[in-house]
């Protein structure tokens, strides 16, 4: 079975994790510096430091502007820290905030932009920023599913906020958690002081499991153990509705535990990694662009310079129809649909809804993400795309 994600841990992360000692402020610099930013602030989770940040600056009722497409945590996040987000649709050609439809957005109560950079494809941050025009309105560059700031092609830190998660998916693991960087010593110093405050409790039972899953996923994502879970978890789940499998509320632990010292040694280890990892997912989405394009049917992912392609996206029309992530297992290829929502059609921000959201929800369709992580073969990505050729083939045949 080729695994959906696979964190791109090998014996290294291990060891520092089996290491003593504080870290936490050793990688807040580390993460900060990469980033192109002066300071780095770590969280349990990573839209945990959006609540922290919004908390910290007194936002409250205020309207947040964020894409129809994107993760629904975000949101959740919004509403969490007691203010309301409004929606705006999404560029086809990259998945990320069309500056357009932001432009008719603001109100005089808009007072944040959450920029994200899509599936690694980096937004026009300037051009959001020149939009807004408004130095009251905070920019944060959520970061979550792109190392932007990051690479060379990036070019650092361009909002007043950057948010990066850590989950085992994501450009660098550390299983779980995140972090925010900023230039502003403004921002660090209200940002920190609250999450010091109101975020910083040992919870050793949430450390404990956390430990338990970063040693279980040297083995899980390994051949035959991982094709039997997510076998069975395709078994519950794969006739049920996008809203079914969203995640969890927040439960206590997710809003005030920190961020603990032994995944930010692993965030070290990972963070020297970086380069090579980034090169890889750039070579993967090469290799599936040119065996790809020329299949009838799909709509492969651009091929944009300076993507980190934390995901290698597919629009596939009538993707559920012909039940192509099934298809897929059943050749034993694991693919997802990461995000099929778009956000204001889920009940839970349907009051939030300000007019249609047409290329949101047509990406919430159709959308299919192929594994791209590093330490994927290159054999193994050719039998992805054999996979998926086949499938198409079939499906859309005269």
């Amino acid at each position: 079975m080729i695994p959906f994600y696979r964190p791109y841990y090998d014996h290294l992360e291990l060891v520092a994790a089996l290491r003593p000692g504080p870290a936490r402020r050793k990688f807040e610099s580390a993460m900060a510096a990469r980033a192109g930013a002066r300071y780095g602030i770590t969280f349990a989770y990573g839209h945990v430091g959006l609540i922290a940040a919004f908390k910290a600056l007194g936002l409250t009722q205020a309207e947040v502007i964020l894409p129809a497409y994107t993760c629904i945590v975000m949101a959740r996040a919004v509403v969490a820290s007691g203010n309301r987000p409004v929606f705006v649709d999404v560029d086809p050609a990259d998945y990320n905030m069309d500056v357009g439809a932001l432009k008719r957005a603001l109100t005089p109560r808009t007072r944040a932009v959450v920029a994200t950079h899509m599936y690694g494809y980096l937004t026009d941050v300037d051009a959001i920023r020149a939009t807004v025009d408004d130095e009251r309105i905070i920019i944060v560059e959520d970061s979550a599913l792109s190392m932007h700031p990051l690479s060379s092609e990036g070019g650092g830190l361009r909002g007043d906020l950057g948010l990066f998660s850590f989950g085992a998916g994501k450009p660098i693991s550390t299983f779980k958690g995140g972090a925010l960087v900023t230039d502003s010593s403004d921002l660090y110093e209200k940002i920190r002081a609250y999450r010091d405050k109101e975020m910083n409790r040992p919870l050793f039972k949430t450390r404990a499991k956390r430990w338990v899953w970063l040693l279980a996923s040297y083995l899980v994502f390994r051949g035959w153990i991982y094709g039997l879970w997510h076998r069975r978890r395709a078994q519950l789940t794969g006739d049920v509705g996008p809203e079914s499998n969203l995640p969890p509320g927040y439960t206590p632990g997710d809003i005030t535990m920190a961020y603990p010292d032994f995944q930010a040694r692993v965030g070290l280890v990972q963070l020297r990694k970086l380069d090579s990892m980034l090169a890889q997912r750039r070579d993967l989405a090469e290799l599936y662009d040119r065996e790809l394009r020329d299949v009838p049917g799909l709509s492969p992912a651009p091929i944009i310079p300076g993507a980190t392609y934390s995901h290698y996206t597919l629009r596939v029309p009538r993707r559920d129809e012909i039940n192509f992530p099934l298809r897929m297992l059943a050749q034993g290829v694991a693919v997802d649909q990461t995000y099929d929502y778009a956000l204001p059609l889920l009940k839970p921000y349907r009051p939030y809804a300000r007019g249609e959201y047409p290329r949101a929800e047509q990406a919430a369709r159709e959308v299919v993400n192929l594994p791209i992580y590093p330490g994927l073969s290159t054999a193994s990505a050719r039998y992805v795309t054999e996979c998926t050729r086949r499938v198409l083939q079939e499906s859309f045949k005269p």
